[in-house]
This record gives C-alpha cells, structure tokens and sequence, in this order.
C-alpha cells in the first residue's frame, strides 16, 4: 500500500501545481467576464491552444485566485490527507470544485484518478483489519 500512496500523491500534488498554475494567466486578463463556460487560462500561449480551463466565476480575476487556492489545497490535500479515511473522496471533491473554477480542464482529471486511487488505500486498509480480526 504505500507505493500506492505514493503514486496517489504525487500524481494529486503534480494535478494540483497544474490547476494552479492556470491562475496566474487567469488573473492577468483582470476583472473581465469570460465569454463562456470554457476559456483560454493563457491566451497568449498558443502552443497548448491557450491552456483551456472552464469557469462558472463571471471574472477572469476571481477565477485566477479560486484556481490557486483550489489547485493549493488539492496539492497539500494529495500530499498530507490522501490515506485519511475519506481523504480520497475529499481530494475527487477539490478536484470537481477546481475544475469549476478554473483549473484547467486536464489536471482535475488527474487528481480525480489520484482521489480513485486514495479510495483504494482506505478500502484495502479496511480489508486488512477485517482478516486480521
């Protein structure tokens, strides 16, 4: 269980640093209406198309804050929290909610798939203390 531990973590603290760092990019279209659901994190970045996000925040400037702070917390969340009893199901939230926010449409996914793996942790624990007993 703990390689799988690992790999759970890094692979939320690697989504979360993702999500954030569509913030920055965000914020410096400033307080601004997106145009739709989906938009370009970076528009200048024309390599990745814009690093497309989705946001249900009417300002590029919230937006931006919302997807650090989310992409922050599912990081320390994946890193510190992912073996707690309902750690896994608590990181698959903080994804949706980055995602929502603007986080960029690949790095929720990610940490979605690490919050999966997190449940396995927890189910596998709860596996073994039932044979032990």
């Amino acid at each position: 269980m703990r390689k799988l531990r690992i790999a759970a973590s890094a692979l939320g603290i690697f989504a979360g640093l993702g999500g954030a760092s569509h913030g920055p990019g965000e914020m410096l279209q400033g307080n601004v209406a997106p145009s739709g659901l989906i938009i370009e994190a970076w528009p200048q970045l024309t390599a990745l198309s814009g690093e497309p996000a989705m946001t249900i925040i009417p300002s590029f400037l919230v937006t931006g804050i919302l997807a650090i702070v989310f992409g922050v917390l599912v990081a320390v969340w994946a890193g510190k929290f992912i073996e707690k009893k309902n750690g896994g199901l608590i990181l698959i939230l903080l994804s949706i909610i980055m995602l929502l926010v603007g986080g960029g449409l690949v790095p929720p996914f990610i940490a979605i798939a690490a919050g999966l793996m997190g449940m396995l942790i927890n189910r596998k624990a709860a596996k073994q203390e039932v044979t032990k007993q």
